[in-house]
């Protein structure tokens, strides 16, 4: 049997003609206390003004093969929590380990990822996420140094979803 484009479950379908490529190519960082989000009146998944000032973006290389989002639910007698994993991978360890150190002490941290598909997630908006990073220095002249940020947090609520980028405000 082949696989049919035209199901739909409710308001669930199977888009054929999305993009379905992964990737992350830009990460925001900011506190939960800076977030505002407003949802449509009808349609409460739908968000429709999300405003982050004070925020941090690290810009990436799509194809850095390390830098993820992961987020699994797992239910028993009804009631759900939502694991959230991100993790970046910053390139170059420099002084701004200082500030990731400084950051890490946080459980509040709110992530923006924009991924190639052109969809936004945004974790960490209910409950907050907690950083921990880890550090590398290359042995030899040819390997690269990082520092490795994984931000997780366990809510009853999974991440947002945004497809329409504009009705993001950075500033």
């Amino acid at each position: 049997m082949s696989f049919n484009c035209s199901i739909f479950l409710e308001d669930i379908d199977i888009n054929c003609n999305a993009k379905n490529v992964g990737g992350i190519n830009k990460v925001v960082l900011g506190l939960q206390r800076d977030l505002e989000l407003q949802v449509d009146s009808v349609d409460e998944t739908l968000i429709t003004d999300l405003t982050l000032p004070n925020s941090v973006v690290f810009a990436h290389n799509s194809k850095d093969g390390t830098t993820s989002f992961n987020e699994a639910k797992s239910t028993s007698n009804g009631l759900g929590v939502i694991t959230t994993d991100i993790l970046v991978r910053l390139p170059m360890l420099d002084r701004k380990i200082n500030k990731i150190d400084y950051m890490s002490r946080r459980s509040d941290i709110v992530c923006l990822l924009y991924h190639n598909n052109g969809t936004v997630t945004v974790s960490g908006w209910m409950d907050g996420l907690t950083m921990n990073y880890s550090a590398t220095s290359g042995v030899r002249r040819g390997e690269i140094s990082y520092v490795d940020v994984t931000l997780t947090t366990e809510s009853w609520i999974a991440s947002l979803a945004i497809t329409n980028q504009s009705i993001i405000d950075l500033s």
